[in-house]
C-alpha cells in the first residue's frame, strides 16, 4: 500500500511541477478584436499588455485573459467588458483589472 501512495504521489507531483508549470506561459494567441471599441477593455488591453498575459492561464481555474474579456470581443455595446474567472485573474492579470479598479 505504501508503494501505491508513493507512486501515485510521485505521479501528481510529475504532474503539477513539470507538466503544469510548462503550460502555464505559453505564447499569447493572436490579438483579439474588441468589438466594445468604447469600452474600458478597449482602453487597458493593448497589444503590449496582450503580449504579456494573454498566454497565461491561472492555476485555480485555468482562466485566461481571452475568456476574461470574452463579452467585450463578442458584443460591441459593453462599457467594462471583463469579468474576472477566479481570484487569481486579479493578480495575474493585473495589468489590466489594477487601472480598471482605481
Amino acid at each position: 500500500k505504501q508503494w501505491y501512495q508513493r507512486r501515485v504521489r510521485g505521479v501528481l507531483n510529475y504532474y503539477t511541477n513539470y507538466y503544469y508549470k510548462s503550460n502555464l506561459r505559453m505564447s499569447a494567441p493572436p490579438f483579439p478584436e474588441i468589438k466594445s471599441t468604447h469600452s474600458l477593455v478597449a482602453k487597458y488591453v493593448t497589444k503590449e499588455v496582450w503580449e504579456k498575459v494573454g498566454g497565461h492561464t491561472t492555476k485555480t481555474a485555468g482562466f485566461t485573459l481571452a475568456k476574461a474579456i470574452a463579452c467585450a470581443t463578442e458584443f460591441d455595446n459593453q462599457h467594462c467588458g471583463i469579468y474576472a474567472g477566479d481570484w487569481d485573474s486579479y493578480k495575474d492579470f493585473a495589468a489590466v483589472f489594477d487601472p480598471l479598479i482605481q
